[in-house]
Parts: C-alpha cells; structure tokens; sequence
C-alpha cells in the first residue's frame, strides 16, 4: 500500500519523471582480489571541519541541539580550522597569557598553558605590523606600507632571519611587491624605512599579468632594474630605460640589525621594517610622480609580502576573528571522541605560542596526535622555503616535546588540477622545494603527511552539468602530479572540501549533494587517507556574486537565534553515506575501481560508480547520476581481473536521494528548501535494471 500510494504522490508532484526516456548502460567492477584501489576505516577518516567565524556565531551555532544535530550526519573525526591564519592575525587560544613588553601590553604573546575557567571563545589579534593587502578570512584589514601614515610600518617575520634559522639570509629574501593596478613607465621609488631597515636591496619589475591570480613565483615574469646607489628616504632613478611595468618588488636580505625602541628583546632589530613606498616617473627636470594609491583601506594599490612580523598590543583584538575555544570543542561532543586534527599557527604566530598550546592539549589528555602546520601559505604567496623554515623551528620543538605526535601541511588552498609541465610554478613545484630543504637538513621525520583543500570550482554562475561530470578526473589528475613528490606511503588529508570557495545556490541545490558526495568517492579510490568536509557547523546563507545566487557549503541552515532553519541535500546525502554506504564504520573496507559505457559527449562519465567490498565479502556500491535530464537503468557486473570473469551479484536494499526528494527554493537570501523529504529506500533482488533518476545519489548493498 504505501510503494501504491508513493507511486500516486510522485506521479502526481513529478509527471515529468514518468515521462522520462530510460536509457541503459553497464557498470563493472574491477574486483582484483586483494588488491583494492584504497583501504580504510570509515569512523576514522570521514569527518567534518570546524572553522572560525564572526563574533557571536560560535555560540550560536554549537548550541548543545545543534551539535546533536550534527552528529545525526555521521561524519566522526574533525578538524580544527584556524581563521586567524587566513585573516594573517595571531591566535590568542587562551585569551590569559602574557606579553613580551608586560608593561605596555604590547609586543610577542605567549598564551597561558593553563586556564582556571573553561576556555569557551578564543579571538584572533590584527598585526598593527601589516604588509598585504588582501587577505583570506574578512578581507577587511589594510597594508602599512601605502596607509599614508609614517607613524605606522610592515615589518618582515623576525624567525626568517638567520639568528634563528642559522642559515644565511640570501636563502630567506624578504620581500614587498606593489601592484600599480595596470602599466605605468616606472624610472623611480623612494622607500620610507623604518627600523631594521635594509642595507642592500634590490628592484625587480613584471609586465601586466593575470589580476585575478598572480604568482611572484611563476617562471621568467621578472626583470631586473639595475642601479647604481640606494640611499634612505630619497627619491630613487633607479634606470634610464623605458621600462612600462605593473609589478614592482623590493627583495631585501641584510638588515641594519636596528630598532625605534630600546628593547632587549633581539626580535625588535631582526628582519625588515618599510613605513611608506612610492613606486613612479621621474622626468627630465627631477619632478616625480607616484603611482601608488595611499589610503588606511582597500582603496589603496595593493601590496602583497613575503611575510609579516607576529608583534601587536592588547587593544588589537578582532571580535569578528573568531574561534571555539578548545575546551568547548573537545567538551562539547562534537569530535565523537576521535583524535581531533588540530593546528598549529605558523605563519603569522610565535614557536612559543604553539607550543604552550600543545602542552595545554596533553595536560587535558584531550585526543590529538596530529598538527596541521599553518594554513594555505601558497595562497598567501609564502615562499615553500620560508615556510619550511618555519615548519622545521617548530616541528623540532613539538617532536622534542612529544615524538609521537604527527607534522603535516602545508595545507594548500587549491592543488592545480592540470598536468605539471615547466611553464607555470605549480603546488608540486612548491612542495617539492619544502621537502628538498628539510632533506638537506636531515629532518624529513618532521613530515608525516600531506594536506590540501579542494574547491573545484570558482565560477558559481555557469551550470553545473559539466562541472558535476569534469570534477573526478580534476581531482585524480590533481592528485596525480604529486605522486612522484611526496615520499613514499605519505598519508594524503583533504583538510577541507566543498563545491566551491565562493558562495551561491548550486551548493544547497541538489547538484551539491552530488559534488560532495563524488569528491569524497573520488579521493577515496585515489588512496586518500583522511578527508574532512567544509561546512559541518550550521551557518548563513551567502552570496559571492549576484549571478550565483545565495547558498554556502554547509549541512544545516541557521536562523538568526541559532536555531537550526532546515537540512540540506548535502546533510542527506552525507548520512546516505556514513549510515548507508561506508559501513561497518569501524571495520575496514576496500574500494575498487571501475569502468562504465556511460559518457557525455566530451567523454566523461555520467555516473560515477564507488565500489565497497565489505569484510564479509559483501557488496556496497554508490552511483552518482550526473546527467541532469535523463534517468538511466543500469546493470551492475562484477570483473574478477585475474580469471577475466563476470559475475552477478545480488544487491537486496536500495536508497536513493534525487530531485524526487528536494528541491531548493531560490528566494534571495531567504531560500529554502520547498520540497525536503529523506531518501527513498526499497527492497531489490539482483544488479540488473538499477534505475537512477537523474542527478541523484543511490547506494545499493
């Protein structure tokens, strides 16, 4: 009665189902017998992130139901984001500590390796030292360089000099690099030093290359201006030639060893410090003309650097940088007592700071045997041997303070998903300098796995038809330019992932859950180890341009009082997932690969197919229907490739997630979903004839 009455229901609400053309296609599995393409243990490996957010929003949405909510999704393992990497601002993780200067309240902080209270919210703090522009959190901060302002200065990361990587400067350069915005011919600068100021420097200029991401490391876009004397706070010609350039950069590598202050403290007088650049034309007669913009915002010209000094005061706290505290993360339930993957701050932090942290981790006995070191440096332009250099000071002081932890990094945004090839500087490229500078120091120990992001897709605006078919073979071709970098048997996290970086409505439609649901899949049968996906909290609905629409990555939406508003396809299709396909979730399982006749016209499969096989010799086996208009029928065969025979199997449970179930409302800011129903499930006998509707999710076992 109640498969008539479903009948009638979708009938009904759904003609145009009905009306669908079936067309028919095969699956086999590539079953060799005991050589799986990945084996892993669901309950370990499948987990979810927490990130930072704006102030107020922890509270609301870890609330004590939200967090059970959550936990319903069945992700277990997870992953502490840390913001303030993004936002280049210092982690306060206790907000109890102490300051360099203890009088002022100002200079290097060391939060406290203990806490009276529970540690409930943690706040990062600006860098009144600023250099960049732009940054990847709030984007809401300035450079010191072009501020207009000579009271204020950026001042390079005092661990890059050689007083504590005990190597020569010229292997850590430090560096300011101006974007005019479009060409100019440039003859002449004048830097405004503060202290440490540079004893040698050099300029170097790049034609107009790609805005929209620009690379100082790309291959041959540099050229030298040649000069012939540098001297402070004057105005610089620095060549004769007519050189029209975008791009300027300053690279630094002896420092005056000065301060403003009296300070004993060495970190003061180490690195660089710039109060003010003009980059422009000087003519004929001596008058010149600055080309940079000069304003306390983004108006501007942009200026990125190589790094930043960690130096701030107590009155820079950023309320809207802000981050669970650890005793609400690990008390709260929601790492479903798994090892939680924790970071540790490099890139804008102190050695000291982290490792109080750390010793606060093992004084609680909370669960953590792993580190991520910094976040995302390729997208913050950081040289792969500076950030090494970083990794190896504090990775030797975490190793000496506990050798079973585990290192891993360096976290990239993105990883190219285009074969490498010698014309670009790509994230294989990268990592490979990081590895070679910890091999020549003998301390390849400190690295014991690999972690990136993965956002496929940018454009939010183009339809997601030949996104959902492309994005597999993006990720395995990702994957596979590192497969000769990393050392052998290097464990690969997915530290995040999600549709895309940006925010628009694909990533609450239906097409979301299906891009989640394939890259975990994907990554999987590549031999992943560990993956982590984007959005596990409830949060907001967003919208990064008006043509996308407004949606984020996220399981549950959140009313404005930090209830829970609804579930989207992605909670459902996760669930399908941890209860339905990954299971038993603490016994190990192998995925295989397969081959299918089931291609769009560019040759891309429109079914993605990822087989189980259970230590009971049992079958769970996920398809994903990419094909946005046609439900497909498809015969499910079992390839033994060493004896070359097929065979059927008999799957007897199907459930099954498509449009049939969801749709997503497009309202603006208030979309929902009008049509939100769980998975369909049914009782099957066989692997023949396994309808799937299109865009839709199916797990049969």
């Amino acid at each position: 009665m109640k498969t008539i009455l479903f009948i009638l229901v979708t009938f009904f609400f759904f003609p145009q189902i009905f009306a669908q053309k079936i067309h028919h296609g095969t699956v086999d599995i590539l079953y060799t017998p005991g050589h799986p393409a990945n084996t892993f243990i669901p309950s370990k490996i499948i987990g979810g992130d927490l990130d930072g957010h704006l102030q107020g929003d922890i509270n609301r949405m870890l609330k004590p139901e939200n967090i059970e909510a959550m936990k319903t999704a069945g992700l277990k393992p997870v992953s502490y984001r840390l913001r303030t990497e993004l936002a280049g601002e210092v982690w306060h993780w206790n907000p109890n500590g102490s300051w360099s200067e203890v009088n002022k309240k100002q200079g290097y902080w060391i939060s406290d390796s203990i806490s009276k209270e529970p540690i409930e919210i943690s706040n990062g703090f600006r860098l009144p030292r600023r250099g960049n522009t732009l940054d990847q959190a709030n984007n809401d901060g300035y450079s010191r360089i072009d501020d207009n302002n000579d009271s204020t200065f950026w001042k390079s990361n005092p661990y890059l000099d050689h007083h504590f990587t005990k190597e020569s400067n010229e292997i850590h350069p430090q560096w300011v690099i101006v974007d005019l915005g479009k060409k100019y011919f440039v003859n002449a600068l004048k830097i405004k030093w503060g202290n440490p100021y540079a004893e040698t420097f050099s300029v170097d200029f790049a034609h107009d290359v790609d805005p929209d991401y620009f690379d100082p490391y790309q291959p041959g876009i540099w050229s030298s201006i040649s000069s012939n004397s540098f001297e402070r706070n004057k105005v610089l010609k620095v060549t004769n030639a007519n050189i029209r350039a975008r791009y300027i950069r300053i690279t630094m590598t002896k420092g005056s060893n000065t301060s403003d202050i009296n300070s004993n403290d060495i970190r003061d007088r180490l690195g660089f410090a710039i109060k003010e650049l003009e980059v422009g034309f000087m003519n004929s007669k001596g008058n010149f003309q600055d080309y940079i913009s000069h304003s306390p915002d983004h108006k501007q010209s942009i200026i990125y650097v190589s790094s930043t000094d960690p130096w701030h005061t107590a009155n820079d706290r950023d309320p809207n940088v802000e981050q669970a505290g650890i005793d609400k993360f690990f008390r709260s339930g929601i790492t479903a007592n798994e090892p939680a993957l924790m970071p540790a701050a490099l890139l804008y932090d102190t050695p000291e700071n982290v490792m109080s942290m750390i010793k606060f981790l093992k004084e609680k006995k909370y669960p953590v045997n792993e580190f991520e070191m910094g976040e995302e440096p390729e997208g913050q332009l950081v040289s792969p041997v500076d950030y090494a250099a970083l990794y190896f000071q504090l990775g030797k002081k975490i190793k000496g303070f506990d050798s079973s932890y585990h290192l891993g990094g360096p976290g990239f945004a993105a990883i190219s998903f285009t074969a490498d090839d010698s014309s670009t500087f790509t994230e294989s490229k990268w990592t490979q300098l990081f590895l070679n500078y910890l091999k020549k120091r003998n301390v390849l120990y400190l690295f014991n796995f690999f972690t990136f992001e993965w956002y496929p897709f940018d454009d939010l605006c183009a339809k997601t038809a030949s996104q959902l078919a492309v994005a597999p073979r993006m990720l395995s071709i990702a994957l596979e330019n590192f497969k000769t970098i990393l050392p052998e048997n290097t464990p690969r996290y997915l530290t995040e992932y999600g549709y895309s970086a940006y925010e628009g409505k694909h990533e609450n439609e239906i097409e979301g859950a299906l891009m989640y649901a394939d890259i975990l899949g994907e990554f999987l049968e590549c031999g992943g180890d560990k993956n982590f996906l984007y959005g596990y909290e409830p949060a907001y609905l967003q919208q990064s341009y008006p043509c996308a629409g407004y949606g984020n990555n996220i399981l549950f939406g959140l009313a404005s009082e930090g209830s829970i508003k609804y579930k989207t396809a992605a909670y459902y299709g996760t669930k399908m997932i941890t209860e339905n396909w990954a299971t038993p979730a603490d016994s190990v399982l192998e995925i295989y690969p397969y081959k299918t006749n089931v291609f769009n016209r560019k040759k891309d499969p429109l079914i993605s197919v990822y087989p189980l096989r259970k230590p009971d010799g049992k079958w769970s086996v996920m398809l994903i229907n990419k094909d946005p208009a046609r439900m497909w029928s498809v015969d499910i065969r079992i390839e033994n490739t060493n004896s070359n025979q097929l065979t059927n199997y008999s799957f007897h449970h199907l459930i099954q997630y498509s449009k049939q179930q969801y749709h997503w409302m497009d309202k603006g800011f208030e979309s929902y979903p009008s049509l939100n129903l769980p998975p369909f499930s049914k009782i099957i006998n066989g692997s023949k004839n396994i309808s799937l509707p299109a865009y839709s999710i199916t797990i049969i076992n």
